[in-house]
């Protein structure tokens, strides 16, 4: 456990020494101006960034419409929830909650992923997951720590072959991301080992997708829309549908092939381009070589979430959704020996320093 604490410290200290570095050299444009008052601030708002102040306004004033819409309904409740909760509805300051709810989770992600795992692995395995680079979106106002939290412990009691429990989380993890729902599959796939072992239907699994229901279901009386947040994807320039996958492939391949072009607002949006497109190769990837490397389950859960990943209709999301899909590292930590490791290592400390400068300052990144 110790192990765990010491390269959480490293990596915490890392991202706070990213950000005083990276306001050296790029130019910043976070936003310092919260509705609530912070200390270090200077720390502090970039963790906000982006979609970071759009789960600040959901957590204290719910799915207003706001700019003439509801796109806010893209954005699942779970993480403003639990932020409104522990906040007595904002009435105690929301944001160093939801950091703190953020920091909370890693950190018991982290111990029980720990736990989990075989170890032999285990140190590799929570070093590449870390300081995957886009990592610090476990630090920010976001939902990836939570998200992580609630996979893990699915992947723990179905291991305990708990079924009920691994279908309660899932149902957390549909109602705070859409990718949620890849995780019916490995809970649906142990419901039916286990009812080949002990010929009994394990009903409890039907319970893995509920917090998407319930989600639709409160769009549906609060809106009319049983869908809004998928059809409210259009404002955040997402062509959900049908032929999505093969529209957001064509339209990165246009963006890489058209190079750099003058109306992109930073020398940083091209290179961004890039790294999604390797991302997305990267999934696929470890995706094909990962089958019959790891459980199952596991297996079941990155082909779900890349299936809805790609269903989104774009790919700019990629590497921050790559980030919790912690069989990845799992795969990577038993398969790649010393000199390949530290190279992988060392790439992906090259790309945690890039993107982390980039999201601090202010710069989409995924």
């Amino acid at each position: 456990m110790k192990k765990v604490v010491i390269i959480l410290i490293v990596w915490f200290f890392s991202i706070l020494f990213i950000n005083k570095l990276s306001a050296k050299f790029i130019p910043d444009r976070t936003s310092y101006e919260l509705p609530y008052k912070v200390p270090f601030a200077f720390s502090i708002a970039p963790l906000l960034n982006m979609d970071g102040r759009e789960y600040l306004d959901i957590a204290c004033n719910g799915y207003s419409i706001k700019n003439g819409s509801l796109n806010l309904r893209a954005f699942f409740p779970v993480y403003p929830v639990l932020i409104r909760f522990f906040s007595a509805s904002c009435k105690v300051n929301p944001i160093p909650i939801g950091i703190g709810i953020s920091f909370t989770a890693l950190l018991s992600a982290a111990f029980i992923l720990w736990k989990m795992l075989d170890k032999k692995i285990r140190d590799k395995a929570m070093i590449l997951l870390i300081f995957f680079p886009t990592s610090f979106f476990f630090m920010a106002f976001y939902t990836e720590s939570t998200f992580l939290l609630f996979s893990v412990l699915v992947f723990w009691f179905l291991d305990q072959k708990k079924i009920f429990y691994a279908a309660i989380f899932a149902a957390l993890a549909s109602g705070t991301r859409i990718v949620g729902l890849a995780l019916t599959l490995p809970v649906f796939y142990e419901a039916y080992l286990e009812y080949k072992r002990d010929r009994r239907l394990h009903f409890e699994a039907a319970i893995a997708p509920l917090g998407f229901v319930i989600y639709a279901v409160y769009n549906w009386f609060s809106s009319g829309n049983l869908f809004i947040f998928i059809t409210s994807q259009k404002y955040w320039d997402r062509a959900v549908g049908l032929s999505a996958p093969f529209n957001a492939i064509k339209s990165q391949i246009a963006s890489i092939l058209s190079g750099p072009l003058p109306r992109y607002d930073s020398p940083f949006v091209y290179p961004v381009i890039l790294i999604e497109f390797i991302m997305f190769l990267y999934l696929l990837v470890v995706l094909y070589f990962s089958y019959k490397e790891i459980k199952m389950s596991y297996w079941l859960y990155l082909l779900g979430s890349i299936v809805i990943i790609l269903f989104g209709g774009i790919l700019s999301a990629i590497p921050r959704y790559t980030l919790v899909l912690f069989p990845i590292y799992i795969f990577l930590a038993g398969k790649l020996k010393r000199v390949s490791y530290f190279l992988y290592l060392s790439v992906s400390l090259i790309g945690f320093l890039f993107m982390t400068s980039l999201f601090l300052r202010g710069y989409w990144i995924s």
